[in-house]
């Protein structure tokens, strides 16, 4: 197998931001360093990319807007990418591809019948989101972000049984499918029992860079440091993290909490510390480059990821990769990899009282933290290190390239 077309790759394709963007970067520019493959990249917008000279990026010219844009934004994947995939050795759909909604018209407009094709990695589904969401990927603010989340949310429930069709047409016409939990696939399974047979079918988790994000020892400090990071939206429940602070600072009077990261419901956080009179024990860090993102993790003694809704972000690979004890919700499949007291603690989404208390617990218990973020290193290492995960992707790609 010598090339390979990846379209759409992302709406974003970069090294800068964490989740999907830093996601298909990595599969893309770690199959073309450790193996040589050469790809056609097309994707919305792409910026802080170090990638080698057999990889062709092409720029569709969108990164966020409303549903009409992300329409077009399939349309001009294709556009582009029918020009390019008969000198393709093997296609592949990566993102955007959520649960039950994702199309490719090269697959929908029979393309593809001669050409393996591969899709994925399909994500499990978010079971909650907000106007919160909305207005970060689409940009809108106020009164009209909240008026267009309101129309589109009922325009997607109209057109929800043609694109089940759109989607099941693409799903037909994939050699393989991979998904980034067992979770995920079995959910599919259960959908498509029919659809699915003969294909190959693979679990690739999401990675993380061990590379950067590395172990650290922890930092001797007059204070405990607790650390949440990642985009402030509602469902990201850090409402629920700042709410346990009263609970944990009875107990331990030298506790900080750090928030780093940005977004729409910032306000409404801010509003919450001021309310609960926390403003000298809670932090906002603001965007923090991800390349400074370890040294945070590192002065860190215990992440939380207390969302509502999630697949499995990368904050917590990249927290357990620095070495430190995880406390995360049950939702999404963290549970695949958040090994309940070995590697870090599940609690219930908006447990305010389990949040505290698992806080407590290790912050009370030094031996404890360093044995649980000793694991959690461990775990990372063997589990998410984006050269292993390079190298399933590979495998996926020969597979289908030797038939």
């Amino acid at each position: 197998m010598k090339k390979a077309l990846v379209s759409p790759a992302h709406v974003f394709l970069n090294s800068i931001y964490g989740s999907e963007s830093s996601w298909a970067y990595n599969i893309v520019a770690r199959l073309a360093k450790r193996f040589g493959v050469q790809l056609d990249v097309v994707c919305g917008k792409a910026y802080g990319l170090t990638l080698p000279s057999c990889v062709r990026v092409f720029e569709v010219g969108f990164d966020r807007g409303d549903l009409m844009d992300k329409a077009l934004f399939y349309f001009r994947c294709y556009n582009v990418a029918k020009r390019l995939y008969e000198d393709a050795d093997v296609v592949h759909h990566m993102f955007p591809f959520g649960f039950r909604a994702g199309l490719n018209l090269l697959a929908v407009f029979g393309h593809l019948r001669e050409k393996p094709f591969i899709i994925g990695p399909i994500q499990y589904p978010q079971e909650y989101s907000d106007v919160t969401d909305y207005e970060w990927v689409s940009g809108r603010r106020g009164l009209r972000a909240k008026l267009s989340y309101s129309l589109e949310s009922a325009i997607t429930r109209l057109i929800s049984q043609p694109i089940d069709i759109l989607h099941e047409l693409t799903l037909r016409e994939a050699e393989a499918l991979v998904f980034d939990s067992r979770k995920t696939l079995s959910l599919y399974e259960g959908l498509y029992s029919d659809l699915l047979k003969d294909k190959v079918l693979e679990v690739i988790p999401p990675g993380v860079e061990t590379e950067i994000f590395k172990y650290a020892s922890p930092v001797k400090k007059d204070h405990f440091e607790i650390m949440t990071a990642g985009y402030l939206l509602k469902r990201k429940g850090v409402q629920y993290l700042i709410e346990a602070m009263p609970l944990i600072l009875r107990e331990f009077k030298d506790v900080r909490l750090r928030i780093v990261g940005d977004g729409p419901f910032k306000g409404e956080l801010m509003r919450l510390v001021k309310k609960l009179s926390l403003d000298d024990k809670v932090r906002f860090e603001g965007l923090v480059p991800r390349n400074e993102l370890a040294k945070y993790y590192a002065s860190c003694d215990v992440y939380v990821q207390p969302s509502l809704s999630e697949t499995f972000p990368s904050t917590i690979r990249e927290a357990m990769s620095v070495g430190r004890p995880v406390i995360a919700t049950k939702v999404g499949f963290v549970e695949e990899h958040i090994i309940d007291s070995v590697n870090g603690f599940l609690v219930p989404r908006g447990d305010v009282e389990g949040i505290a208390s698992k806080v407590l617990l290790l912050l009370s218990d030094e031996d404890l933290r360093l044995k649980m973020g000793v694991k959690a290193r461990e775990y990372a290492e063997r589990n998410f290190d984006w050269d292993k995960i390079a190298t399933m992707w590979y495998s996926t790609y020969s597979k289908l390239t030797r038939c």
